[in-house]
Protein backbone atom coordinates (compact mmCIF):
# COMPACT_ATOMS: atom_id res chain seq x y z
CA UNK A 1 0.00 0.00 0.00
CA UNK A 2 2.85 2.43 0.79
CA UNK A 3 4.25 1.84 -2.68
CA UNK A 4 0.97 3.00 -4.26
CA UNK A 5 0.82 6.04 -1.96
CA UNK A 6 4.36 7.00 -2.93
CA UNK A 7 3.50 6.83 -6.62
CA UNK A 8 0.28 8.77 -6.02
CA UNK A 9 2.10 11.43 -3.98
CA UNK A 10 4.79 11.88 -6.61
CA UNK A 11 2.57 12.01 -9.70
CA UNK A 12 -1.03 12.82 -8.77
CA UNK A 13 -1.33 14.39 -5.34
CA UNK A 14 -2.11 18.07 -4.95
CA UNK A 15 1.06 18.01 -2.85
CA UNK A 16 3.19 16.51 -5.64
CA UNK A 17 5.51 19.55 -5.66
CA UNK A 18 6.26 18.97 -1.96
CA UNK A 19 6.64 15.20 -2.54
CA UNK A 20 9.13 15.80 -5.33
CA UNK A 21 11.16 18.25 -3.24
CA UNK A 22 11.19 15.70 -0.42
CA UNK A 23 12.39 13.01 -2.80
CA UNK A 24 15.40 15.11 -3.75
CA UNK A 25 16.11 15.74 -0.06
CA UNK A 26 15.48 12.20 1.20
CA UNK A 27 16.20 9.96 -1.75
CA UNK A 28 12.66 8.53 -1.64
CA UNK A 29 9.09 9.75 -1.96
CA UNK A 30 7.22 9.46 1.34
CA UNK A 31 3.84 7.77 1.59
CA UNK A 32 2.80 9.95 4.55
CA UNK A 33 3.35 13.54 3.48
CA UNK A 34 1.55 14.96 6.52
CA UNK A 35 4.19 13.72 8.95
CA UNK A 36 6.90 15.39 6.85
CA UNK A 37 4.97 18.66 6.74
CA UNK A 38 4.68 18.48 10.50
CA UNK A 39 8.47 18.07 10.74
CA UNK A 40 8.83 21.58 9.33
CA UNK A 41 6.10 23.23 11.42
CA UNK A 42 7.42 25.12 14.46
CA UNK A 43 5.19 25.90 17.45
CA UNK A 44 5.94 29.63 17.33
CA UNK A 45 4.03 30.16 14.10
CA UNK A 46 0.40 30.67 13.18
CA UNK A 47 -2.37 28.56 14.61
CA UNK A 48 -3.79 26.97 11.50
CA UNK A 49 -6.43 24.36 12.35
CA UNK A 50 -4.40 21.49 10.94
CA UNK A 51 -1.46 22.17 13.24
CA UNK A 52 -3.12 24.01 16.13
CA UNK A 53 -2.29 21.25 18.59
CA UNK A 54 0.84 19.77 17.07
CA UNK A 55 4.23 21.10 16.12
CA UNK A 56 7.46 19.40 15.21
CA UNK A 57 8.51 19.04 18.86
CA UNK A 58 7.46 15.40 19.26
CA UNK A 59 9.19 14.46 16.01
CA UNK A 60 12.22 16.45 17.15
CA UNK A 61 12.31 14.44 20.38
CA UNK A 62 12.17 11.17 18.45
CA UNK A 63 14.75 12.30 15.90
CA UNK A 64 17.14 13.47 18.60
CA UNK A 65 17.07 10.05 20.28
CA UNK A 66 17.52 8.24 16.97
CA UNK A 67 20.33 10.50 15.82
CA UNK A 68 22.26 9.95 19.04
CA UNK A 69 21.84 6.19 18.76
CA UNK A 70 22.73 6.00 15.07
CA UNK A 71 25.79 8.22 15.46
CA UNK A 72 26.95 6.21 18.50
CA UNK A 73 26.56 2.93 16.60
CA UNK A 74 28.30 4.33 13.52
CA UNK A 75 31.28 5.63 15.51
CA UNK A 76 31.50 2.42 17.54
CA UNK A 77 31.86 0.40 14.34
CA UNK A 78 34.03 2.92 12.46
CA UNK A 79 36.58 3.28 15.29
CA UNK A 80 36.86 -0.22 16.83
CA UNK A 81 40.06 0.57 18.74
CA UNK A 82 38.96 3.90 20.23
CA UNK A 83 38.03 4.35 23.86
CA UNK A 84 34.76 5.58 25.29
CA UNK A 85 36.09 9.12 25.82
CA UNK A 86 37.01 9.55 22.15
CA UNK A 87 33.68 8.14 20.98
CA UNK A 88 31.74 10.40 23.35
CA UNK A 89 33.60 13.52 22.16
CA UNK A 90 33.04 12.60 18.51
CA UNK A 91 29.34 11.97 19.04
CA UNK A 92 28.98 15.23 20.96
CA UNK A 93 30.61 17.21 18.16
CA UNK A 94 28.23 15.71 15.61
CA UNK A 95 24.94 16.02 17.49
CA UNK A 96 25.50 19.42 19.12
CA UNK A 97 23.07 22.14 18.12
CA UNK A 98 25.54 24.25 16.09
CA UNK A 99 26.57 21.22 14.00
CA UNK A 100 22.96 20.28 13.33
CA UNK A 101 22.13 23.89 12.41
CA UNK A 102 24.98 23.93 9.89
CA UNK A 103 24.02 20.58 8.38
CA UNK A 104 20.37 21.62 8.09
CA UNK A 105 21.42 24.88 6.44
CA UNK A 106 23.55 23.01 3.88
CA UNK A 107 20.63 20.65 3.23
CA UNK A 108 18.38 23.62 2.45
CA UNK A 109 15.89 23.00 5.25
CA UNK A 110 15.43 26.76 5.58
CA UNK A 111 13.39 26.66 2.36
CA UNK A 112 11.04 24.05 3.82
CA UNK A 113 10.80 25.91 7.14
CA UNK A 114 10.00 29.25 5.51
CA UNK A 115 7.17 27.62 3.59
CA UNK A 116 5.40 26.33 6.71
CA UNK A 117 6.20 29.03 9.25
CA UNK A 118 4.93 32.58 9.31
CA UNK A 119 7.63 33.84 11.63
CA UNK A 120 11.24 34.88 11.41
CA UNK A 121 13.37 31.77 11.28
CA UNK A 122 16.00 31.35 13.93
CA UNK A 123 19.21 29.38 13.53
CA UNK A 124 18.12 26.81 16.14
CA UNK A 125 14.95 26.08 14.17
CA UNK A 126 17.16 24.51 11.49
CA UNK A 127 18.68 21.90 13.80
CA UNK A 128 15.29 21.24 15.38
CA UNK A 129 13.80 20.67 11.94
CA UNK A 130 16.62 18.27 11.05
CA UNK A 131 15.90 16.22 14.16
CA UNK A 132 12.17 16.30 13.38
CA UNK A 133 12.92 15.21 9.81
CA UNK A 134 14.87 12.23 11.15
CA UNK A 135 11.88 11.38 13.37
CA UNK A 136 9.59 11.52 10.34
CA UNK A 137 11.96 9.30 8.34
CA UNK A 138 11.82 6.79 11.20
CA UNK A 139 8.02 6.73 11.20
CA UNK A 140 8.07 6.26 7.42
CA UNK A 141 10.98 3.81 7.03
CA UNK A 142 11.75 2.24 10.43
CA UNK A 143 15.10 2.03 12.17
CA UNK A 144 17.13 0.45 9.36
CA UNK A 145 15.87 2.94 6.78
CA UNK A 146 16.57 5.82 9.16
CA UNK A 147 20.05 4.54 9.95
CA UNK A 148 20.81 4.23 6.23
CA UNK A 149 19.48 7.74 5.58
CA UNK A 150 21.45 9.34 8.44
CA UNK A 151 24.70 7.60 7.49
CA UNK A 152 24.41 8.05 3.73
CA UNK A 153 22.84 11.50 3.50
CA UNK A 154 23.95 13.25 6.68
CA UNK A 155 27.14 11.74 8.07
CA UNK A 156 28.76 10.92 4.75
CA UNK A 157 27.07 13.72 2.83
CA UNK A 158 27.82 16.67 5.11
CA UNK A 159 30.52 15.56 7.55
CA UNK A 160 34.00 14.21 6.99
CA UNK A 161 33.89 11.17 9.27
Amino acid sequence: MKFILRIYNYYFSKEKHFARRLKSLLGFTPANLAIFKLAFYHKSTSTEKLYAIQSNERLEYLGDALLGTIVAEYLFKKYPNSDEGFLTKMRSKIVKRSSLNNIADKMGLDVFLSEYNKTRLSRSMLGNALEALIGAVYLERGYKGTRDYVIRKILMGYLDI
